[in-house]
């Protein structure tokens, strides 16, 4: 009796790596690269578990800029170092194929019998966390036996954005259900009105045995197999909205034929879903396992998430004129740069920097289609800058740093700027008219300022602004007078070609030092960027969003219709347009950028 509820068991929870046959055909197998690389680590959760950790990747290391595989094993007692696991095997071979992976050990593995099933969800998020830490922005889950029912369960937790899709090797049974159907209804209540006075009794209760090792308190029994439990896969894969990928063997007891078409038939907001069964492989898959490889690759290539080629990132510093000190990041492909392209060099927003946002995203990705790229720093770049600089300094800055590019052998270059460093490139140009530069990429262009501030702060309130400003600036204390006004997120009359969708403005504050208020917002201000960018003589392209409230699709007209015919815009609209940090809009505006320019220059 006792060895027929073990293997119902086995079937239920999935945990059991039964020996697979040899396969009904010859497997394909993956394309042979080096061995590769190991780490072993560790993470710890927010309520404060150390979890052991593998980082598998290529031999010639981390790519930061494809996707990062998060895999969770099977249940209690299956580690991630045995060699018949799919998170050891496949970590491997995507490791050949270029990807990068990182196999986790859940706190179920060693303490199963005295956690909650829920409590793991906080493993998968601390170790999502840590690969975004690493720079991973594209993470896919997989999970093997328990291990996929953990990633649904988490997928219909927490909705986590990060994560681009989920692979399921051997998909986990619903726990509670299969567990009540293989011991029948009497047995099942009996153990669960058991259970549930031995937990309310408080303590720790006696353990109830299932068989082999398999212990749990009364709390922990009830959470993985009562009748509240939240551990059906079914239920759990219903919420999740991203793609997926089903493998299983055709020998394996724990996923009975029809069982992969039965989940699919529930993932309603996933909108691709593909099946794979691996004929004479059974519950651990190793019979296929270089079928499995190959089927994850390709699937995963087929959503776009390939490894990227490799790129170079360097630190690299300028001096400025003036004997300004400036910093920069360099982006080139590990091979193959081709110095006929022109380079491209990157401003950053206001509240951006090379270290995040617009330029890193943007350098790295035109790095992988070939191009050198510059992402700099200005005097006027950190909080800092921002409340103490001056549109009229920047050009010392920008001149070194295209000095510096043209000193590594760049003739050609591209001026692309995110919001007020659009603003700072165009000054630049307006004042220089530097021949190295031959085109524009202007990425939601900061608006004509003084116009913006008198709609955003009213004509009484920027009139005080600006008196204010201009009597410390009589008084010599411009550089240390702080202007401290509201500044409201303003309005603006729609266009009807481009409709913006927006929320409710909201409400902010200046704080610029006076001579920077004046500078930038004041009424004798240079920074009319509609009036900058007209005084160019290159084309330009001018790109925007139907979610940004600081550029409306109006002023995108406006702007690129002010250079005439070597003005070309771009306008992400719709309810889910482009906001102001493109985020969503990576790769089409990659493409865009890089299209545009073959036909520009």
């Amino acid at each position: 009796m006792r060895q027929a509820l073990l293997n119902l068991f086995a079937v239920a929870m999935t945990v059991v790596l039964a020996l697979s046959t040899a396969a009904a055909q010859a497997p394909v197998r993956a394309p042979a690269a080096e061995a590769p690389a190991f780490e072993l680590g560790t993470v710890t959760t927010s309520d404060g578990v150390t979890l052991p950790t593998v980082l598998t990747y290529p031999a010639g290391g981390v790519n930061t800029s494809g996707a990062a595989i998060l895999h969770l094993p099977d249940g209690p007692g299956i580690s991630s170092a045995q060699p018949a696991v799919t998170s050891r095997y496949v970590a491997n071979g995507l490791a050949r194929l270029g990807y990068t992976s990182l196999s986790l050990e859940p706190r179920y593995v060693q303490s199963y019998a005295f956690s909650r099933f829920d409590d793991a969800v906080n493993d998968v998020r601390a170790a999502v966390d840590m690969l975004q830490v690493r720079g991973f922005s594209n993470i896919v889950l997989a999970g093997h036996g328990l291990g996929s029912l953990l990633i649904a369960r988490y997928m219909a937790e927490t909705a986590d954005g990060r994560i681009k899709a989920v692979a399921a090797y051997a998909p986990s049974a619903d726990l509670a259900e299969a567990w009540r159907a293989s011991m029948g209804e009497e047995k099942y209540w009996d153990m669960v009105e058991s259970a549930s006075k031995a937990a309310a009794s408080g303590g720790r209760g006696e353990f109830i045995d299932l068989g082999d090792g398999l212990i749990f308190t009364p709390t922990s029994f009830l959470d993985w197999y009562g009748p509240t439990a939240k551990t059906s896969m079914t239920a759990n894969m219903a919420g999740i909205d991203k793609p997926m990928f089903l493998a299983a063997g055709d020998r394996d007891a724990a996923v009975p034929k029809g069982r992969l078409e039965r989940l699919k038939a529930v993932t309603f907001l996933s909108k691709k879903t593909d099946v794979k069964y691996y004929p004479g492989a059974g519950h651990d898959l190793t019979a296929a396992r270089d079928q499995v490889v190959v089927d994850t690759g390709a699937w995963l290539a087929g959503l776009g998430l390939a490894p990227p080629p490799r790129i170079v990132m360097t630190l690299v510093d300028t001096e400025a004129k003036d004997g300004t000190d400036l910093a920069g990041v360099l982006y080139a492909p590990a091979v193959g740069a081709d110095r006929a392209r022109p380079a491209i060099m990157i401003a950053h927003g206001w509240t951006g920097d090379i270290m995040r946002s617009t330029p890193h995203w943007l350098g790295q990705r035109l790095a992988q289609r070939g191009y050198t790229v510059l992402a700099f720093q200005t005097r006027a770049s950190g909080f800092r800058g921002v409340v103490k600089g001056k549109l009229e300094d920047v050009p010392l800055d920008i001149a070194a740093w295209v000095n510096f590019m043209a000193g590594r052998g760049h003739t050609a270059l591209i001026a692309s700027g995110h919001s007020t460093g659009a603003l700072q490139f165009s000054y630049y140009l307006s004042e220089t008219k530097d021949a190295r530069i031959k085109a524009a990429v202007y990425l939601a262009p900061m608006r004509d300022m003084p116009a913006h501030a008198r709609t955003a702060m009213g004509e009484d309130r920027y009139a005080r602004a600006v008196l204010e400003a201009g009597e410390a600036v009589r008084d010599g204390v411009g550089a240390s007078r702080l202007i401290n006004t509201p500044f409201p997120q303003p309005t603006y009359e729609d266009d009807p070609r481009q409709p913006m969708f927006l929320s409710v403005p909201g409400s902010g504050f200046t704080y610029y030092y006076a001579d920077s208020f004046l500078s930038y917002w004041g009424p004798n201000s240079k920074a009319v960027h509609s009036r900058l960018v007209a005084n160019s003589p290159i084309p330009i392209l001018a790109l925007g969003g139907s979610r940004d409230p600081l550029m409306q699709g109006a002023y995108l007209l406006q702007f690129s219709q002010a250079v005439g015919d070597r003005g070309t815009y771009i306008f992400y609209g719709g309810a889910a347009g482009a906001t102001n940090s493109f985020d969503g809009y990576e790769a089409r505006v990659t493409d865009d950028i890089i299209t545009w320019l073959r036909k520009a220059i």
